[in-house]
């Protein structure tokens, strides 16, 4: 008879039919082994209590067995999201093993740990404190939406050509067995900050290939560990003295964490619409999957006209500018309608000027007196007009000097 590890198996077979993520095979094993610890029996012996005994009375043990678990996790302080993997574990577990099991109950999920809103300063400050290559990460993470963990695998081939052409913003391009369950590949991009960042950092490795990782160990050419990052953004916060850190539990998440830096992309990237910020962070679609546009060119200019405005943080946002901008517009405009009526009645003025200079010329020395008085209301008006016109000149000269530099 052929021997296998019974838990490899049953890790393979999860991974052939729905994902290959390390972090799930690591949740499922530490799930499983918490269930097997608690009922003090191996996943070798689960199975051959089922071969000894019957089916009804295998499956009635095990999902007691099972909800008792559930009970003392509870208890426990368990949150329900970790009480969840145990149970989906061990049932998945039974599955593929062809093993019967009674009712379990399925808990709802209640996000118990919130990551607080980080702010743009915040991020800017954390940034200053770091290293090129966590600046590089942290500044990613938080311009691209992308997940640590893929932003960990990612190679030099992931951005070529555009990196090395200096294009911006620049696509990065996420392969489906790079995505979150390999559900399928997707892109985003990056913009200038993001960008320089990188190639600071990339500078300090010397020459590098298309398949070498954008991100390595310091020293050492591996793959970066992404709980090393977790860790170096905690210090990093800790410098900065934030006086709002919360954390309910010893051994339990903070509101500000690694992951503070995608929920920032979700939150400013938003005017781009949710849907194409749900795709570049690689969430899925469901139905709408089909109709979804992915031409790269309608993505980039949607990214660089309505995302990048607000995800920069060491540059001013352009919209402010812009606003200025559209005011300073707005006020040349009104002034060239009032300069369009004074011209209005000015012209009107000389008319009436005129006729009553005919008038004069007409009636004698009797007018003389009004038409000098008519005289000096056209002067008044000609050099109120003048000035208007001088205004904006001005105006328009500096506005198209701010629309240079922007």
């Amino acid at each position: 008879m052929v021997k296998f590890d019974v838990v490899q198996a049953w890790i393979d077979n999860v991974a052939y039919s729905h994902s290959k993520s390390a972090c799930t095979e690591y949740n499922y094993r530490a799930a499983l082994k918490r269930f097997c610890g608690f009922i003090e029996s191996s996943p070798e012996q689960i199975i051959a209590n089922y071969q000894a005994s019957n089916d009804k009375d295998f499956r009635r043990r095990y999902a007691e067995y099972l909800r008792a678990l559930i009970g003392h996790m509870a208890k426990n302080g368990f949150t329900s999201a970790t009480i969840s993997v145990a149970v989906s574990a061990a049932r998945s577990f039974f599955k593929y093993n062809d093993l019967p099991l009674g009712f379990v109950p399925i808990g709802k999920n209640r996000v118990k740990f919130h990551n607080r809103d980080i702010k743009k300063e915040e991020i800017t400050e954390i940034l200053k404190l770091s290293k090129p290559r966590d600046r590089a990460f942290f500044c990613m993470m938080a311009q691209t939406g992308l997940r640590p963990s893929t932003i960990a695998n990612l190679r030099l081939k992931h951005v070529e050509p555009e990196f090395s052409k200096g294009f911006n913003p620049c696509k990065i391009d996420v392969p489906a067995e790079l995505s979150k369950g390999e559900f399928g590949s997707y892109f985003t991009f990056m913009p200038d900050e993001t960008i320089k960042h990188l190639k600071t950092y990339l500078m300090t490795r010397g020459k590098l290939g298309p398949e070498d990782y954008l991100f390595t160990c310091e020293g050492v050419d591996k793959k970066l560990n992404v709980k090393s990052m977790a860790g170096l953004f905690f210090r990093a916060v800790d410098k900065l003295g934030l006086t709002d850190l919360e954390q309910k539990a010893p051994g339990k998440p903070r509101n500000v964490r690694l992951y503070c830096l995608r929920k920032f992309f979700r939150k400013y990237a938003g005017q781009a619409g949710l849907d194409y910020v749900n795709f570049w962070m690689g969430h899925t679609l469901g139905v709408d999957e089909h109709y979804f546009s992915r031409d790269p060119e309608l993505h980039k200019q949607k990214y660089k006209d309505l995302a990048v405005p607000n995800l920069r943080l060491e540059s001013p946002t352009p919209l402010e500018h812009e606003v200025r901008i559209i005011q300073q517009n707005e006020e040349i405009e009104k002034m060239k309608a009032a300069m369009t009526q004074k011209e209005s009645e000015h012209q009107k003025s000389l008319t009436e000027l005129k006729a009553r200079v005919e008038q004069v010329e007409a009636n004698g020395e009797k007018e003389r007196y009004a038409m000098g008085k008519a005289l000096e209301e056209a002067f008044a008006l000609v050099r109120n007009l003048t000035e208007v016109s001088d205004r904006v000149t001005k105006m328009e000269e500096q506005l198209r000097k701010q629309q240079a530099k922007a």
